[in-house]
């Protein structure tokens, strides 16, 4: 018998290596948001759409970050702009 942790869905590789989140809120483009974390971010990111408002404008994401560093950039120089 082994204790070693087994993955069941692919996608759980991905968020093991993503252990920093971050919950955001947009009126402007997601695209806008993907473009500045590919320049920014030295390593691994995800970006999902969380939840919309009902004019799809507002657009709630749920970004996870493989490095620390990348989330506190995110936060402290694309979030607070």
């Amino acid at each position: 018998m082994t204790n070693e942790y087994q993955l069941k869905d692919p996608e759980d590789l991905r968020r093991v290596n993503m252990p920093y989140g971050v919950m955001f809120s947009t009126q402007g483009a997601v695209q806008d948001v993907e473009a500045w974390l590919d320049m920014s971010c030295d390593g691994e990111w995800s970006l999902t759409i969380d939840g919309m408002d009902e004019t799809l404008v507002k657009k709630s994401l749920k970004i996870m970050f493989e490095l620390e560093a990348d989330k506190s950039r995110f936060v402290n120089d694309y979030a607070k702009a």
